[in-house]
């Protein structure tokens, strides 16, 4: 990726990465559009981005794109108050915190985000002892009230690992203060849940999720399936870039693109699987090419028709759309669990904007 770089976790400050390069477009080309695009580092989410500048697909159409990539969602929409992308690929957490701290706006669905959240404990927890079926959610899950009271959590916060963990407490009745959250970034989790820290631990696809599924001594107690999060990634972007003109249509070729790609991962994913594997180990990642497509294999892609559908027509009995009643959806959730305000509900009303996807599928018909 041209240019790219990763924000840390604490301090939010740039660093050059010299991998997470593709050797796409040269800075300034003439003619080519410029468009800053933000996004989670090692996520399938950004995997079109990267396939569509390693195919050179987005000079092919008139953009050229500069990376900007994070650890989190929350750290990504902070960025925002320096102006620093225009437009990103995110989570939940990201879309929440954009649209209601930053004023960003959201303008597509992206993927699906329900598979790839996992909440493993260790294989002689008490959770396993519990046995399953005392979850209303789902008979699948792990453990009862009583062996979830008092754990300690490795989670990240405001993201979709941590709603994925209050979803399965609310399913025994308990609430987020009946466990000990402790806060970790996504690698760290991974790590010291594995040097034996910890009663459970969130991770997801891009922190190791699916090597751990694949070890002895763990267990998925849930995943985000189960639990029915019905979480999606989605595009945000920044308002004084969706305002101005040329950088809107830098937008609509970049998504345009971004959709064509995601197509192609789906029609090709041992090729795609290869790809991702590539883009992990430049963004620092350790991965392996069944974990790759494991991971593509977890979570869908939207078309451009499906992501329109989505944003312009009502969820049922509901005067919004379905992709904003599911966000909506989340939003309740953490603000029923003390991570938003009642009143942050208000502020998120009116940050979908149907203009852009509109647009787009106009334009790929």
């Amino acid at each position: 990726m041209r240019h790219g770089k990763i924000l840390a976790v604490a301090l939010a400050a740039a660093i050059s990465l010299a991998g997470c390069s593709s050797g796409g477009s040269t800075a300034g080309e003439e003619g080519l559009k410029q468009l800053t695009v933000s996004g989670i580092s090692s996520t399938t989410q950004y995997l079109p981005v990267y396939i569509a500048q390693q195919k050179g697909w987005f000079t092919d159409a008139g953009v050229e794109v500069e990376d900007v990539l994070f650890t989190s969602g929350p750290v990504q929409m902070e960025s925002l108050s320096s102006d620093s992308w225009d437009l990103g690929l995110t989570g939940v957490g990201g879309v929440l915190a954009g649209a209601i701290r930053y004023d960003a706006l959201i303008v597509s669905a992206s993927s699906t985000d329900d598979a790839g959240q996992y909440v493993f404990v260790r294989k002689d927890s008490p959770v396993v002892a519990a046995g399953q079926g005392h979850n209303t959610l789902s008979p699948d899950i792990y453990g009862d009230a009583e062996s979830w009271k008092g754990a300690n959590v490795l989670s990240s916060t405001g993201t979709t690992l941590q709603y994925t963990v209050i979803k399965m407490l609310n399913g025994f009745g308990l609430t987020k203060d009946d466990v000990n959250f402790i806060a970790m970034d996504g690698p760290t989790i991974y790590s010291s849940f594995l040097a034996g820290e910890g009663d459970a631990a969130a991770l997801g696809n891009a922190e190791g999720a699916f090597t751990v599924l694949r070890m002895d001594e763990y267990v998925a107690a849930a995943n985000g399936r189960n639990t029915d999060t019905g979480l999606m990634t989605n595009i945000m972007v920044n308002r004084n870039s969706y305002a101005d003109e040329e950088k809107y249509e830098a937008m609509k070729l970049f998504m345009k693109v971004y959709f064509e790609s995601a197509q192609w991962i789906s029609e090709n994913p041992d090729e795609a699987a290869e790809y991702m594997l590539t883009f992990l180990e430049e963004c620092g990642a350790s991965a392996d090419l069944q974990t790759c497509q494991d991971r593509l294999s977890a979570d869908q892609y939207y078309t451009v028709e499906e992501a329109y559908t989505m944003a312009t027509e009502n969820e049922e009995g509901q005067d919004i759309s379905v992709m904003e009643a599911a966000l909506t959806d989340a939003l309740q959730f953490f603000v029923d669990s003390g991570n938003y305000q009642e009143s942050d509900k208000e502020i998120f009303a009116n940050h979908v904007d149907t203009k852009l996807i509109t647009d787009v599928y106009e334009l790929m018909k």
